[in-house]
């Protein structure tokens, strides 16, 4: 069964998945065991041919890279964004994800999806072989949005014959099983309730869950675990495998207020070779 890890961003983005993948690269065993390469797939909504150049030269040892397009960017116009305060980043682009298991040549059956804004600091290697039960994909529960019923869930949960304790999930770390995704026509579905809920609160996090209903696979929060210095003591000893910097303070733009997660980041750019600009 072949796998490749997906991402989705624009030319905004396009420094911090430089940190992803090189902290993905490092930490995967069975690539140093077996001398092979990952395979990375990118969704390019706007990436420069110079960050391009710059992407495959900071993975170049460790990962094959391809870049995908959408047929049209207008397919996410009008699609809802939040003006929530905890998400001014967010832009049409957070849809791109979406388009990714449709786009993919058909020699993948599964992809690990991970935002740009993740850190990798263990082995990943269980994660790929996480099991689905099937179901077209697996996530975390998400700390601070736990059920559909929580405040900024799915506000419509009950007129969808969701029970209140039905799991929400974080987006940003996804084991998707490409043929049940599509088979189950997730994307199509999604963009059925985002256009009919114009006012959800985390654009496409929220339209997942409320096509998923509870129903899809769980691992451990380690895989997602939110970039907190007070988070990573109390919870997780410092040792989360996956830490994702939630939120508009992004490490790359000095606004991180995890000093340690945030020198953790410096650690990972700088073995990408990309110069740090902006990087506080």
């Amino acid at each position: 069964m072949r796998s490749c890890v997906g991402f989705a961003v624009d030319e905004a983005y396009a420094l911090p998945l430089a940190v992803v993948g090189r902290s993905l690269i490092d930490h995967h065993a069975d690539l140093h065991a077996a001398g092979e390469k990952l395979e990375f797939v990118v969704l390019d909504l706007g990436i420069s041919e110079r960050s391009r150049g710059r992407l495959a030269a900071a993975w170049s040892d460790g990962a094959s890279v391809d870049f995908l397009r959408l047929p049209s960017l207008d397919e996410l116009d009008g699609l809802p964004l939040s003006d929530h305060e905890f998400v001014p980043h967010l832009n049409r682009n957070v849809y791109g994800r979406w388009f990714l298991p449709e786009l993919l040549p058909p020699v993948y059956r599964r992809m690990i999806y991970l935002d740009a804004d993740v850190l990798v600091l263990g082995d990943t290697s269980t994660l790929w072989r996480v099991g689905l039960g099937g179901h077209p994909f697996a996530a975390a529960q998400d700390k601070g949005i736990p059920f559909v019923s929580s405040p900024y869930g799915v506000p419509d949960h009950r007129e969808l014959g969701f029970d209140a304790r039905a799991r929400y999930f974080n987006a940003g770390v996804m084991v998707i099983d490409l043929d049940r995704w599509k088979a189950q026509r997730v994307r199509e579905r999604a963009l059925a309730y985002a256009r009919a809920h114009p006012a959800m609160r985390f654009a496409d996090q929220e339209a997942l869950n409320a096509v998923a209903g509870g129903r899809w696979a769980e691992f451990p929060q380690k895989w997602n675990c939110p970039a907190e210095d007070e988070v990573l003591d109390e919870e997780y000893g410092a040792r989360p495998r996956i830490i994702h910097f939630l939120g508009p303070g992004k490490p790359w733009l000095g606004g991180s207020h995890a000093t340690r997660c945030q020198a953790l980041y410096g650690e990972y750019l700088r073995r990408t070779g990309w110069p740090p600009d902006g990087l506080g």
